[in-house]
């Protein structure tokens, strides 16, 4: 993204109006029976304190100020980054099998999601829900991938940063189009919901250098940006269920 000129024009916005994302993660966890969970990107626990079922939270510095455990059977949290994480770690072996849903929150570049997404889908199921946040920027001042408030032209919500992790969206889709792939509107910056994963695939890992000289250069310009988010109109979480053939 290049320089922004803070007395310019405020860029306009895209509306998402839905629940708040840490409800819609509570709702997919139940509404998917979930009985085991994965959050990359835990920080103060408000999403995972809202998950019932056994879990596993990573975050390089957590800052807890609520209670995180809540009804759950039991909860494996690490300080550490992901990389490390998954280097060292397996989430089934403390969870006693795969993976059900995961909730990739962390680092705001998209190598970073990219690497994530690679790593946890090789410790789900086939009918495992990944959910990424940050993918749907409600405009493009946000995709900087240095968040600079300072910068910005639209002063009431320079303090939000999703990075260039929206890259990952496109990724999936140009190099894994089996995936089932969904957007949906929560606030304040969308949900996508991925599944019908392959956890023995290594066409991302194969290609990881590819799309790194590929999507590292892009940036999002206006006409891109609209484009974007036509490919990916959110719908509305009720409508989870029937896009991903769950039982009511």
């Amino acid at each position: 993204m290049s320089e922004t000129n803070p007395d310019a024009p405020a860029p306009p916005r895209k509306p998402l109006k839905g629940p708040p994302y840490r409800d819609f993660v509570r709702y997919v966890t139940l509404v998917t029976r979930a009985r085991r969970y994965m959050e990359v990107g835990v920080r103060n626990g408000f999403t995972l304190g809202k998950v019932d079922c056994a879990s596993v939270g990573v975050d390089p510095k957590f800052v807890f100020d609520r209670d995180v455990m809540g009804n759950k059977p039991s909860l494996h949290l690490y300080q550490m980054t992901s990389d490390d994480y998954f280097r060292d770690h397996d989430p089934r072996a403390v969870l006693g099998g795969p993976v059900d849903v995961a909730f990739l929150d962390g680092m705001h570049l998209f190598e970073f999601l990219l690497r994530d997404f690679m790593n946890t889908e090789r410790v789900c199921h086939p009918g495992s829900v990944i959910l990424l946040d940050d993918c749907l920027p409600v405009n493009i001042e946000m995709t900087e991938r240095e968040h600079r408030p300072e910068l910005r032209a639209d002063r009431q919500i320079a303090g939000w940063w999703t990075g260039d992790v929206w890259k990952v969206v496109s990724i999936l889709r140009a190099y894994r189009p089996e995936l089932r792939i969904a957007a949906f509107d929560v606030i304040p910056t969308g949900s996508i919901a991925v599944s019908g994963l392959d956890p023995h695939s290594t066409v991302l890992a194969d290609a990881y250098d590819e799309i790194l000289a590929r999507y590292g250069p892009e940036d999002l310009t206006p006409e891109r940006f609209d484009a974007y988010w036509e490919e990916n109109r959110p719908a509305p979480t009720g409508a989870f269920v029937g896009m991903f053939d769950l039982p009511i």
